[in-house]
């Protein structure tokens, strides 16, 4: 499978797409996330992401025990949280104007149905379905028939959850799926992350796997990138110390810049999967390996022994895997001393 959206693409092949996460990093002004806009195209990305819900796409007002979270989050419950890091919808079209005007893929994260009809005016090329929606059916229904490309996370799921969720798309006639493995823990510790499930899911269900990211730095993308994803997922911000509960665990510009360098090296050292001789091995392929060379002044009817010749270096005569045809082989014509032996020199 291939996707071209807006000019990007995401296959197998090519280099890894890599998508700029905005999360809550806007800090609910305009300003700072246009800024935040610059920095994913400035260090190289392809997409910019945002999150399109309100405290009340998520949740209720509730005094439950249930509702509390821990401090880190830097509210006391849920509805407090998801009320200061939702992204005001009249943030959405400008975002997207200026993520198109610098060469980016926008797109957003659906969290409520209700939403659909606001995203589709936005021209959404994909939807991106959260880790923590994917077992929300009537979400999943309701992408599906926009008959779009979805990009599904699939953190803290079993791969009995992942079948779910894919027959529930399927059955919808869901658009192409690509799945992104993903370790929902912020920030996600290195040992944790088990990137090896991309392979084991590929396998499985047969489709284009990548990997959302949360750990620190760059290590976890790159390699990601090195196993095969096809998609790169990363929160970013301008300052990790800004207030606001995802700073804390997004890559700065610098590290930005890191994962699209290095991504673009790995691809490139990917290669293409098969072996031969590349064009930087030529030189030293007919330096380095061994062909047979005459010891001594050879005379054509001369049949050739181990007295004769020895498999040395350079490649410039016939290779030693042909020993057995060289050896009781006679001279078509006369070979002096030190030089390589070749199959014109041999009699049919």
């Amino acid at each position: 499978m291939t996707l071209t959206l807006e000019g990007k693409t995401i296959d197998r092949e090519a280099k890894p797409l890599l998508i700029a996460e905005i999360s809550a990093n806007h800090d609910r002004d305009l300003d700072q996330a246009l800024a935040l806009v610059d920095i994913a195209a400035d260090a190289g990305w392809d997409c910019l992401k945002l999150q399109t819900y309100n405290a009340d796409s998520l949740t209720i007002p509730s005094d439950h025990p249930s509702m509390k979270i821990d401090p880190v989050w830097g509210h006391e419950n849920l509805y407090a949280l998801y009320q200061s890091a939702g992204m005001p919808m009249e943030f959405h079209e400008p975002l997207f104007a200026r993520a198109r005007e610098r060469g980016l893929l926008p797109f957003t994260s659906i969290y409520d149905p209700r939403d659909l009809d606001f995203i589709e005016s936005l021209g959404c090329a994909v939807y991106k379905v959260a880790s923590f929606e994917m077992t929300y059916d009537d979400l999943l229904r309701a992408v599906a028939g926009t008959g779009k490309p979805l990009i599904l996370s699939t953190g803290m799921a079993t791969m009995d959850e992942v079948a779910h969720a894919l027959e529930v798309l399927d059955t919808a006639n869901s658009g192409p799926v690509v799945l992104l493995h993903c370790c929902s823990s912020y920030p996600a510790p290195l040992d944790q992350i088990n990137l090896r499930a991309m392979t084991a899911m590929g396998d499985v269900f047969r489709r284009m796997v990548g990997f959302s990211d949360h750990t620190i730095g760059s290590r976890g993308p790159l390699a990601a990138a090195a196993m095969g994803a096809v998609a790169i997922e990363k929160h970013f911000t301008n300052d990790p110390t800004r207030k606001g509960p995802d700073h804390r665990f997004s890559a700065t510009p610098d590290v930005m810049t890191e994962i699209a360098t290095g991504v673009a090296e790995i691809h490139a050292a990917r290669g293409t999967g098969l072996k031969q001789t590349s064009g930087a091995e030529q030189v030293n392929k007919s330096i380095g390996r061994r062909s047979a060379f005459a010891i001594r002044d050879l005379s054509k009817g001369d049949i050739l022994t181990d007295e004769d010749f020895r498999f040395i270096r350079p490649n410039a005569g016939i290779a030693p895997t042909e020993a057995a045809k060289v050896r009781g082989a006679t001279l078509a014509r006369d070979v002096q001393r030190g030089h390589p032996i070749v199959w014109d020199d041999l009699a049919e």
